[in-house]
């Protein structure tokens, strides 16, 4: 008898390990469901109080709840496949996935409805599940990628700013927080983006090595990308060498022209003088006395007026003695 009850008790305990297992697979499978075809939450909490135990009853509404799930399943196959090729683009995207590759998938490109079937939602979800590996892999390569284009965009911008004085026209604070960001800037672009270069160009080889492919970046290696960003730049910083030579050169040259502008140029032709000692003026224009006087002036002698029909006026020095002055003798007028 005890021999007996030791049987039973050996077999109770491994029908309930059996029960255990099945429960435990069948509440996988339908979590798995629930969420793939998008099941309320309220009826999940309300199968979930249902179920308790180990006893038939329990397993009984596992399968049932099985069925119903797969039923469900089998009128949204196209809708899953669909949502699956969705996931699967967007995977694409992130791992940088060439169109080769993309094209290596089949599955993708069915599209007759009949043919949309359990095994080809398994094909889709199998793909999905290799891509979110790969995507964890490439992760820390990815985080790198991004910070350093991020510091090749932030380049170009500290080029904008040195080119912009009025920047330095700001007061107080704000002409503080301007120059901090632009310090900030200059360190990264001077210390973390040779940093970065250098760390990506190992690890991008050594995943070339081990996964037989390059990591891509708008569809193209980003090794070529890296190396055709730095030969712009350099072309860059060239043209603006010569850009900057080629305008001190111009504001050199103006400055010489407006030097020389500045020097005295007699005018062009004769100059008339005055002549006050009532002799003629030399045929230079200038006055026995000495020294060039301003054109257009009237020649004070007691000279006859030129035959250019210009008056002479004749002016006798004042009387010493009596203090008075002596009237002028005036010309015709039609000597004017």
């Amino acid at each position: 008898a005890l021999d007996s009850l030791n049987v039973r008790m050996a077999e109770l305990i491994a029908e309930k390990k059996r029960r255990k297992n099945k429960l435990s697979e069948m509440g996988a499978e339908i979590c798995m469901l629930w969420e793939k075809l998008h099941v309320p939450t309220e009826e999940q909490r309300l199968f979930t109080e249902s179920v308790q135990f180990l006893g038939m009853d329990t397993i009984e509404k596992g399968k049932n709840e099985l069925k119903r799930l797969h039923e469900l399943k089998a009128q949204m196959i196209g809708k899953l496949i669909q949502e699956a090729r969705e996931a699967i683009s967007q995977l694409w995207d992130e791992t940088s996935t060439d169109d080769g590759q993309r094209a290596n998938f089949k599955a993708m490109t069915i599209t007759d409805e009949s043919l949309f079937t359990d095994d080809l939602l398994a094909e889709h979800e199998e793909h999905i599940k290799q891509l979110q590996e790969k995507l964890e892999q490439m992760k820390p390569i990815l985080k790198i990628m991004e910070k350093r284009e991020d510091i090749i965009k932030e380049r170009m911008e500290y080029e904008d700013f040195q080119k912009d004085p009025d920047r330095l026209k700001q007061r107080g604070a704000a002409l503080t927080k301007q120059l901090m960001k632009e310090e900030k800037m200059s360190r990264r672009i001077k210390r973390d983006l040779p940093k970065y270069t250098e760390l990506l160009e190992r690890k991008l080889r050594e995943w070339q090595t081990t996964h037989t492919e390059e990591v891509m970046y708008k569809g193209e290696p980003y090794l070529d990308v890296m190396k055709q960003q730095e030969e712009e730049w350099r072309r860059y910083k060239d043209n603006e060498t010569q850009r900057n030579l080629r305008r001190k050169q111009e504001e050199k040259s103006l400055e010489n022209r407006n030097s020389n502008d500045t020097h005295y140029k007699p005018l062009p032709g004769k100059k008339r003088v005055i002549s006050v000692n009532g002799s003629r003026p030399s045929s230079r224009g200038r006055a026995h006395v000495g020294g060039p006087l301003s054109t257009n002036q009237v020649i004070l002698n007691g000279s006859r007026a030129s035959s250019r029909g210009r008056s002479h006026v004749s002016v006798k020095p004042q009387d010493k003695r009596s203090g008075s002055s002596i009237r002028p003798r005036t010309a015709p007028s039609s000597t004017w």
